[in-house]
């Protein structure tokens, strides 16, 4: 009976049976070892266990489209992976465009002269003096960031058309933005091995927003390709690893949600609100 039920109430709402999923099998790991790192708990959670946390918004997406669509609508889901053919500017786009903006973050805050001079790039990055190195450095990252990151199939794959089929392409993406931002809270307080420990939390929503524009505006020009989103994804956890943008400077971290909102803002302003696409073409499945 139960069962029965809470399958109606799931069909009925499915959207909101997703994101109340996602927050009830991520948030109870994630305070946990929010608490871990205060002392509460004699404890921290894994690094396995992190990135099996990382995977369950793909799992609540999974379980929601299993429960309404069944496995047609799983192996649909699925199929946005496979969306390769979108144009090489996509994938330049994807994979170099945030790092161009933590590049571009750290020399305005030179130029300021408010602070003190940062390295371009970070401690890590720089002990590779020889050129392979430091390119194998960064596929290995993309790489792993790629592998720990599980949360495209359920943000780009399951929700965001979910919101277009209801909302502009703009409002999808701040509804989508908020939520994905709630999702990390816990981190805020964290106190260590998390990179939103010393972040602004204003400065991480206004450019996780910012950000989750555009990823909607790649999502609407590649035909609802998960698979660039995953790579947007991993860049943007890449290259704060490459650049030294992770360092609390907060004047820089400012600046980079500036140029973040910047570039949203041109974005919006040449493909308008409604799709976010000049071809008006808004993926709503």
């Amino acid at each position: 009976m139960n069962t029965s039920i809470n399958r109606n109430i799931i069909q009925r709402n499915p959207l909101i049976s997703f994101f109340l999923l996602v927050f009830a099998l991520t948030w109870p790991f994630l305070i946990v070892d929010a608490l871990g790192s205060r002392g509460v708990f004699s404890f921290r959670l894994s690094i396995p266990l992190l990135i099996l946390t990382g995977y369950m918004p793909t799992l609540a997406a999974l379980i929601v489209t299993g429960m309404t669509k069944g496995r047609a609508g799983i192996r649909a889901l699925f199929g946005k992976l496979l969306i390769a053919r979108v144009g090489l500017r996509w994938y330049l786009f994807a994979i170099f465009a945030f790092g161009a903006l933590c590049a571009a973050a750290i020399l305005l805050t030179n130029l300021s002269g408010v602070s003190s001079v940062l390295p371009l790039l970070s401690s890590d990055a720089s002990s590779f003096s020889n050129p392979l190195g430091f390119v194998l450095n960064i596929l290995l990252l993309f790489v792993i960031t790629g592998i720990v990151n599980g949360e495209e199939l359920a943000w780009r794959g399951y929700a965001l058309p979910k919101l277009q089929e209801k909302f502009s392409a703009l409002n999808s993406s701040l509804i989508l933005g908020v939520i994905w931002t709630m999702f990390h809270l816990p981190l805020f307080f964290t106190l260590t091995g998390s990179s939103q420990a010393h972040e602004s939390f204003l400065s991480f929503l206004i450019g996780t927003v910012s950000l989750t524009v555009l990823f909607t505006w790649m999502y609407n020009h590649t035909r609802g390709s998960v698979l660039l989103a995953y790579l947007l994804h991993a860049g943007t956890n890449t290259w704060t690893r490459i650049f030294s943008v992770d360092n609390g400077n907060a004047m820089e971290g400012w600046i980079l949600t500036s140029l973040t909102v910047l570039l949203a803002v041109i974005v919006l302003v040449r493909e308008g609100p409604e799709a976010l696409s000049r071809t008006g073409a808004r993926i709503q499945e």
